[in-house]
């Protein structure tokens, strides 16, 4: 030990230098600033699923292919209703299927438009077999869809078991959905006495969703259904907004003094400003978006448009560059 001691004594100056000389690695250079069309058409049918990273478009259906979805995880237990839509439920307080069949009484509810889990129309049914009343709402020409009354009875880690029927108790069906662990939900539709609709893309291929979806005006006692933005929240993506028009001077460094939050809306609607004497858009020049993406990247994005070269609105254009 006492010829050992000397020798690391010796030896640590060098290995201090070492470190000293070992440098950080370069931040990577930007990418180049892209401009995208979403076409959601007029009057805004399509759901387009958006990859920041590879800039495409994942997947597109239209908004009334489903009616509710399923969380898809082990644990999941959570229905969303289709807020593209605009759907309402109302929990009729009974657990007697074949009792209810009108919709006297109800007390319409909504899924919380910022996509938090714990504040859904149908909440935490576990248990409790709960009769509720689905709002399908109303088709493109001004057709209501009409009511469906929906049971839950089971859910385990790999699939949900549910009966549904019309009011009028016709067309019951008791219905086995199962979940699929690469999605967040796995989307079901009432149509030909029910059917597991396929929509929502693997969950680490998308980053945003361009859609209609509900919002709450403080000064209106029920949602509105607007064009909007949705994110990845259920699989990490976060979004900060800055409304300083500073797009251009926006840079990776600068996502450490940002706030970010994993709010589905927080893109929302409001980067579009309604005309209400002609009901025409223009777009609020000021607002940019940090998007933090399913794998970690971050981009800024801007909206520049919502009108196509035609003059259609329901084009949704912006411009997006990672940092």
């Amino acid at each position: 030990m006492k010829t050992a001691f000397p020798y690391l004594l010796f030896i640590l100056p060098f290995l201090t230098s070492c470190l000293k000389e070992e440098t950080p690695l370069p931040k990577p250079k930007p990418g180049n600033v892209e401009t995208v069309v979403i076409e959601i058409g007029f009057p805004y049918l399509n759901q387009v699923y958006y990859d920041c990273e590879t800039n495409n478009i994942v997947s597109k259906n239209t908004k009334y292919d489903w009616d509710l979805s399923f969380e898809s995880s082990t644990s999941g237990y959570h229905v969303l209703l289709n807020t593209a839509v605009g759907m309402y439920a109302a929990n009729m307080g009974s657990t007697d299927f074949n009792s209810i069949s009108s919709i006297s009484g109800a007390s319409w509810q909504w899924d919380n438009p910022n996509g938090d889990l714990n504040s859904t129309a149908i909440g935490n049914w576990i248990g409790k077999n709960e009769v509720f009343i689905i709002d399908r709402q109303y088709d493109d020409n001004g057709n209501h869809m009409g009511y469906m009354k929906f049971q839950l009875i089971t859910v385990t880690d790999i699939s949900y078991t549910f009966k549904f029927a019309n009011l009028d108790g016709t067309n019951e069906t008791t219905y086995t959905i199962s979940k699929n662990y690469s999605k967040n939900f796995v989307h079901f539709s009432f149509e030909d006495n029910g059917k597991t609709i396929e929509l929502e893309p693997e969950k680490n291929s998308w980053d945003l969703l361009f859609t209609n979806h509900q919002h709450k005006f403080d000064n209106l006692t029920m949602p509105f259904v607007l064009t909007q933005t949705l994110t990845n929240k259920h699989n990490g993506v976060l979004v900060a907004e800055d409304n300083n028009n500073n797009f251009s001077k926006i840079k990776l460094e600068d996502t450490l003094r940002y706030s970010f939050t994993n709010n589905w809306d927080e893109i929302g609607h409001d980067w579009k400003i309604r005309n209400n004497t002609n009901n025409s858009f223009t777009i609020d020049g000021n607002k940019s978006y940090i998007v933090k993406t399913t794998k970690g990247y971050f981009y800024k994005m801007r909206f520049i448009d919502f009108y196509n070269h035609l003059g259609q609105k329901g084009y949704p254009t912006f411009e997006i560059q990672r940092l």
